[in-house]
């Protein structure tokens, strides 16, 4: 008889089974009471967002600023795995993984809705049409800039760092290992992981959402499906799904890699297609001049709490808060997949790629889609 190797199993109940009660009970309460449990979370972000947003205004703040520190100084050149280690990917999977990871479905949707969302707001209506073009595009920058990248860049780096250099798990408790040391193998450590799986979880079902009334308003459009209706939007909810499954399962170095690749080359000939066959020295002109009015605004867009302009305070909650809070729940999640694909790059080079390419290459498309749209 044929002995068969024994499968390792890593599958911790500790973790999922707090975080599937939690997750499972929400779901069940928000089917059976849905007005009740909307009611119920839109009191909770509310009081989180009125109370607290400067919490997330510092936070995010420091997040960036300690990122530049690392890269500037001697710490950049510490590698992430042992000193002699080489990275496992080439620069153009790797970067096209990045992207893959942090930006996918949103920048698809986000890059025309959300400056035009910006530039008809009626908060902003007394400004001129050439100003409300400008603020549109200079916000969405803001919210798809360094500032998101930097969230995820502030976990992925922890998590590579103490996995490869400290050889501790790939998992969120590992980034407390300073502050609880080996607490975190015990219930410190399940509370971080039960907290993140639930995190990434309602993370990744808004972004779906988005993603799946986008392909169910392109497929009506082009007359592949008769109209809008719960019933198409589960269907293309298990077709997604069953992709990532695949790619999943697959593996980093098979479906993963090659998936990356294929979304990086096809966003290229679609920006490359709406920058040749439109508007194209305005579109050139208006990402260069937003490059300038970002970096001139970068401070002020930082630190602003909007708490002496009374009226624009529900603009700042409904945006800034909620898209930093959007990008914390979601970087578990792609923090872990970033420290997955960066062994053996330097620090300098992990926070350089993360926090400067996929903006830049964000502030390419937000302007090329969303000034076209404006």
């Amino acid at each position: 008889m044929i002995k068969l190797p024994k499968i390792r199993n890593t599958l911790s109940k500790a973790v999922v089974l707090p975080s599937l009660i939690f997750i499972v009970g929400i779901c069940l309460l928000a089917a059976v009471y849905p007005t009740f449990t909307e009611s119920l979370l839109n009191s909770v972000k509310n009081f989180i967002f009125v109370n607290l947003n400067w919490i997330y205004v510092w936070s995010v703040t420091i997040f960036v600023l300690f990122l530049v520190y690392l890269m500037f100084s001697k710490y950049g050149n510490i590698r992430l795995g042992r000193n002699n280690s080489k990275p496992q990917y080439s620069f153009f999977s790797w970067i096209s993984m990045l992207f893959a990871a942090g930006m996918g479905i949103g920048l698809m949707y986000f890059s025309v809705a959300e400056p035009m969302q910006h530039y008809s707001d009626a908060i902003f209506s007394g400004n001129t049409a050439v100003q409300r073009a400008k603020d549109a595009q200079l916000y969405t920058f803001f919210h798809w800039g360094i500032h998101a990248w930097a969230i995820y860049g502030i976990v992925g780096l922890s998590l590579a760092y103490f996995s490869y250099r400290y050889r501790l798990p790939l998992s969120l408790r590992s980034c407390f290992y300073p502050l609880l040391k080996d607490r975190i193998k015990g219930r410190w450590g399940n509370t971080i992981d039960v907290f993140a799986l639930c995190s990434t979880f309602f993370g990744i079902t808004t972004t779906l959402g988005f993603g799946v009334v986008q392909i169910n308003s392109g497929l009506e459009t082009l007359n592949v499906l008769p109209g809008s209706n719960f019933l198409y939007q589960v269907l293309i909810v298990g077709v997604l799904v069953s992709l990532s499954v695949l790619s999943a399962v697959s593996g980093v170095d098979k479906g993963i890699r090659i998936l990356s690749n294929i979304n990086i080359i096809t966003v290229m000939l679609l920006l490359l297609f709406v920058l040749l066959f439109g508007p194209t020295v305005y579109l050139i002109g208006s990402f260069t001049e937003g490059i300038g009015n970002y970096i001139n605004n970068f401070f002020n867009l930082t630190f602003n709490t909007h708490v002496y302009e009374a009226d624009t305070q529900p603009w700042f909650y409904d945006w800034t808060i909620l898209y930093w809070a959007w990008w914390i729940s979601w970087s578990p999640y792609v923090g872990l997949f970033i420290a997955r694909i960066s062994k053996g790059r330097t620090i300098r080079e992990f926070i350089a790629a993360v926090l400067i390419i996929p903006t830049l290459f964000n502030f390419i498309w937000m302007s090329v889609f969303g000034n076209s749209a404006i």
